[in-house]
C-alpha cells in the first residue's frame, strides 16, 4: 500500500518510494505508494463548486495547469472525544467546466500511504481532464500527510550515496515519535475517512465518486463501509485491500513483476539476442554483492560531481523494485544489470533510480501509523518467511520494519476493521498486468464483492494505469453511464510494454 521499498527523500523537493533518511529506508521498503506520473492537461476552470459551509479561495497547486479553489477545514484530531487538539486539512476543489455541473464531484484519494492529494492528486486530475468537463474533483490532504499536520521527521534527505546500502537507526525512528506534535495512534484510515465525510458534508455535495490508487483504494473501500449512502460509484486503479496485509506480499508481487520481464525479454528478439542470459546475470550480480558490498565513484546523475556509493546487495534488490513499478524504467533493466555484472558499471541503475526518485512525496510517521497499526500485527514471522522465500527482494526489510513499529508503538486495530468489503454501488477495477506490488490477483479478489462491477487488466500497465492511452476515456464513460459491463474496453490491448533497451541509444529500431 504502500510505496516503494527503496528509500528516498521524504518531505524535500524530490520525492519517491519512500521516506528519506535512516528512519524511511525499512519504512520504504515496504510502501507502494502510487505514482501517478507525468500527466499532461490543458483546460481552464470557469464555475465554482457547491454551496456550502466552506469559504473557497483561488489557489494555484503544482502539477496542475488551471487554477484551482482552497480551503482549510478543522477537524478533532481524536474524533471520538470530539475535543482537544484541531488539525486544519488542506483542500483543493477543481471546478466543474459546465455552467450546469453533475452534483456529484469525484473525490480523489492517493496512495503511499503517505502521499498527499493536493500533490499527487493534481496529477490525477489532469489525467481525467474529461471527467472534469461535468464533475468538480474534489484533493483532500488526509490527516498526516501534506496541508494537514503531516506527520513528518526532521531527518537528513538521502542523496544516492545512500540508496543502495540499507541501514535501520532506531534510535532515529523514536526520536521522530516523541517529536511529533501528534499522537500517532489518531492516524489510521478509518479516522481519515470521516474527516473526508465531514468535509463532503462541508462543501455540500449529497454523493460522491471515488477514484483510489493503491493504498488509495483501501481508504475508497473503508469509506464505503463507513458511509454506504454517499457513494455513487468507485473507481479503484490497483488494489491494495486488507488482504494485501500491505508490506507482507511484497516480495512476492515484485518476483512475479521481475519474472515476467525476464520472460519477455526471451520471447522479444532483439532482447533475447543482446541479453541471452540476463535471468543468470541478474543471479550473478546479486550472489556478488551478497558477498561483498561494492564501492563504486559515478558523477551524480543531476549535479555531474564525483559521488561514491555503496552498493548492497538488499539495497540494489530495491531498487530493482522501485523500476519495475514504471515499464518505461524496468525496460532499461537487462542493459543496466549486463552492464553491472560485466563491467561493474552502475551508472544505468543509478541515474534510473534517481529519476524515480523525484515522483512521490510521503509522511513517513504517516505511513507508519497506518502500517503498524493496520497490517503489521496482522503478519506472523512463520508468514514472512513463507511469502519472501526464494524472492529477490528477501525477508531483512520486513524485519527491520517490525523493528520500527514496535519503537512507532501505536495500538493494532480491533480485527473487525479487517472483515471483507464490498457493497452494491457500480464499481470500475483497473490493474496493470506488469504491476510489482498490486497486481491484477488483488482486483479480482475485490471484484467479486462488489456489484455491478468490472475489472479491467491493462497488459503493459505498471502500477497505476489511470492516465494510460484510452483508460481516462473508459474512467470518464463509467462515471457517466455507471455500467461498467458496457464499456468497450478492447483498446486497454494495444497498451503493451514499452520496447526494451539494448543499448544507451536505445530500443533497436
Amino acid at each position: 500500500m504502500l510505496a516503494r521499498p527503496a528509500s528516498a527523500p521524504s518531505r524535500e523537493g524530490s520525492r519517491p518510494g519512500g521516506p528519506g533518511g535512516t528512519l524511511g529506508r525499512a519504512a520504504s521498503l515496504a510502501r507502494l505508494g502510487w505514482l501517478a506520473g507525468l500527466l499532461a492537461l490543458g483546460a481552464c476552470t470557469s464555475s465554482s463548486p457547491r454551496s456550502g459551509k466552506l469559504q473557497l479561495a483561488p489557489c494555484r497547486l503544482d502539477g496542475l495547469g488551471v487554477e484551482a479553489r482552497c480551503a482549510r477545514y478543522g477537524v478533532f484530531e481524536d474524533r471520538a472525544r470530539g475535543e482537544g487538539r484541531r488539525l486544519e486539512l488542506k483542500l483543493a476543489v477543481i471546478p466543474a467546466l459546465a455552467n450546469t455541473p453533475e452534483p456529484d464531484p469525484l473525490f480523489v484519494l492517493v496512495g503511499g500511504p503517505g502521499q498527499a492529494a493536493t500533490e499527487a492528486g493534481a496529477q490525477i486530475a489532469q489525467a481525467l481532464r474529461d471527467v472534469q468537463r461535468r464533475r468538480d474533483i474534489v484533493l483532500l490532504d488526509q490527516r498526516g500527510t501534506g496541508g494537514s499536520h503531516p506527520l513528518d521527521c526532521q531527518e537528513d534527505s538521502e542523496g544516492i550515496e545512500q540508496r543502495f546500502a540499507p541501514r535501520l537507526d532506531l534510535d532515529e525512528t523514536r526520536a521522530c515519535r516523541n517529536g511529533l506534535d501528534a499522537d500517532p495512534a489518531l492516524y489510521t484510515t478509518h479516522i481519515a475517512m470521516a474527516d473526508l465525510d465531514e468535509v463532503r458534508a462541508a462543501l455540500g455535495y449529497e454523493r460522491i465518486n471515488l477514484w483510489g490508487g493503491s493504498y488509495g483504494t483501501r481508504a475508497a473501500l473503508v469509506y464505503l463501509r463507513q458511509y454506504p449512502e454517499r457513494v455513487r460509484s468507485l473507481v479503484l486503479d490497483g488494489l491494495a485491500p486488507y488482504a494485501i496485509e500491505l508490506p507482507l506480499f511484497v516480495a512476492r508481487d515484485g518476483q512475479r513483476a521481475l519474472d515476467l520481464l525476464l520472460e519477455d525479454c526471451a520471447k522479444d528478439a532483439e532482447c533475447a539476442r543482446t541479453f541471452p542470459d540476463a535471468r543468470g546475470q541478474l543471479d550473478a550480480l546479486l550472489e556478488r554483492l551478497e558477498r561483498a558490498p561494492e564501492q563504486v565513484q559515478v558523477e551524480h546523475p543531476r549535479t555531474a560531481r564525483p559521488t561514491t556509493v555503496r552498493i548492497e546487495r538488499e539495497g540494489l534488490a530495491a531498487a530493482l523494485l522501485n523500476l519495475l513499478y514504471l515499464p518505461s524504467l524496468a525496460s532499461l533493466l537487462p542493459l543496466a544489470l549486463e552492464r553491472a555484472q560485466e563491467q561493474r558499471d552502475y551508472r544505468g541503475l543509478i541515474a534510473s533510480i534517481e529519476a524515480f526518485a523525484s515522483a512521490v512525496q510521503l509522511s513517513t510517521g504517516m505511513f507508519l501509523s497506518i502500517v503498524c497499526a493496520e497490517d503489521l500485527p496482522r503478519i506472523s514471522p512463520a508468514e514472512i518467511e513463507r511469502e519472501t522465500a526464494g524472492t529477490f527482494l528477501g525477508s531483512g526489510w520486513l524485519s527491520r520494519l517490525r523493528q520500527q513499529c514496535a519503537v512507532w508503538s501505536v495500538p493494532a486495530l480491533p480485527d473487525s476493521h479487517f472483515e471483507p468489503i464490498g457493497g452494491q454501488v457500480p464499481s470500475l477495477l483497473l490493474s496493470g498486468n506488469l504491476d510489482p506490488v498490486t497486481p491484477p490477483r488483488w482486483g479480482e479478489l475485490i471484484v467479486e464483492r462488489l456489484t455491478p462491477a468490472r475489472h479491467i487488466v491493462v497488459p503493459g500497465g505498471g502500477h497505476g494505469v489511470s492516465a494510460l492511452g484510452c483508460v481516462p476515456r473508459l474512467i470518464k464513460e463509467f462515471l457517466d453511464t455507471l455500467d461498467p459491463g458496457g464499456l468497450d474496453a478492447e483498446c486497454v490491448e494495444r497498451l503493451q510494454r514499452p520496447p526494451f533497451f539494448t543499448s544507451a541509444e536505445g530500443p533497436s529500431p
